[in-house]
């Protein structure tokens, strides 16, 4: 049985940076200059500030299979708090199993940060991805998401 879990501590930091580095590694980022050093800091962050984000772990008989990267930010559009699913990763040997389609049952069911929504990106050629994400109800908006960096 598959259990989503609130990372509440960092004892289990390392597995989900290794999962961070393999989503990165199989997915490129259009970053430039990707520091991956930064990876462990998002946990300590997320773990020690929970009302800027989360981390749900994803596990089945106390093996980490997968995580996600939750974060709130309020949208006048839609009049309420959106979850941001910034990342989600499942390992390779337990994807076609439904664990990220249970995960999205998951998250409308535990509304984190009392979102009224869901959003999230994806690569544009990760079409497995795209098509998981339609079956499970996201929309492609019409919007782009532009970003400018500080750094």
């Amino acid at each position: 049985m598959i259990e989503f879990n609130l990372l509440s501590d960092i004892s289990t930091a390392e597995v989900i940076v290794a999962m961070m580095n393999a989503l990165y590694d199989e997915d490129r980022a259009d970053f430039a200059e990707l520091d991956r050093n930064k990876f462990k800091h998002t946990i300590e962050h997320f773990v020690q500030n929970p009302e800027c984000g989360s981390i749900i772990q994803f596990a089945e008989m106390g093996k980490t299979i997968g995580y996600a990267l939750l974060v709130p930010y309020w949208s006048n559009e839609f009049g309420g708090n959106i979850v941001f699913v910034d990342e989600l990763f499942v390992t390779e040997e337990y994807r076609g199993r439904g664990v990220a389609t249970k995960f999205f049952s998951f998250i409308e069911e535990m509304r984190p940060f009392n979102a009224i929504a869901c959003a999230l990106e994806t690569s544009p050629n990760n079409d497995r991805a795209r098509a998981l994400y339609r079956k499970v109800g996201f929309e492609a908006r019409k919007n782009t998401v532009m970003v400018r960096s500080f750094y």
